[in-house]
């Protein structure tokens, strides 16, 4: 039984004040359904006035059906909810993936800086320091790790001290330093760090 827009009129009590907006709708056998809305509903479309028409007919008939739909709105946004999480866990390894490219080759730059014969441009050699991390407190270090901080003494008027500086851990491969805030100008002399210098002009 398919229904459609009948007719619309005014219903008024017995006062004479508007009470309802009736919508009639009718089907091809005949049948004639009135529906009651309320009164201010009277100035919408016929196309409005039929959907809010058959939306009444269906949660008088079918009470269930909006907590039917509030449930599937509800399954549908957790189904939304774990697609966008797959979705942000992938771009997230994607993410991991670039960072330990970036890392790499990073790790990369840095082997070159410290590698160069006769030291690197100071301009250059500045944005690599940069990049470097600095000493950190209860860290294990090894033979070869590089950190970046900065230049303890004030003897270079070409290099003054504050610089960022890269050094280097000097040490047998089989030893390790764990650092505790120790002076950076104590660490040098005790030779377990030594200074990878720019090529200063």
């Amino acid at each position: 039984m398919k229904l459609e827009y009948g007719s619309k009129s005014q219903e008024f009590d017995a006062s004479g004040v508007a009470s309802a907006t009736k919508v009639t709708l009718v089907n091809a056998d005949g049948a004639i359904v009135p529906i009651l809305l309320p009164a201010d509903k009277i100035s919408l479309s016929n196309t409005e006035l039929f959907e809010l028409a058959l939306e009444a007919l269906y949660q008088e008939n079918f009470p269930q059906r909006a907590e039917n739909e509030k449930f599937n709105q509800v399954d549908e946004q957790l189904k939304q909810n774990k697609e966008m999480a797959a979705r942000l866990e992938q771009a997230g390894t994607e993410n991991k993936e670039n960072l330990d490219t970036v890392s790499a080759i990073t790790e990369v730059l840095i082997a070159l800086t410290v590698s160069q014969n006769g030291g690197m441009p100071t301009h250059a050699y500045g944005k690599v320091a940069a990049f470097i991390k600095p000493l950190v407190t209860s860290t294990r270090y090894s033979n070869g790790d590089i950190i970046a901080m900065p230049y303890p003494f004030d003897t270079n008027p070409k290099w003054p001290s504050g610089t960022k500086t890269i050094f280097k851990f000097q040490m047998q491969a089989n030893e390790g330093y764990t650092y505790k805030d120790q002076a950076l100008a104590e660490m040098l002399q005790q030779g377990v760090l030594t200074v990878v210098m720019p090529r200063i002009e």
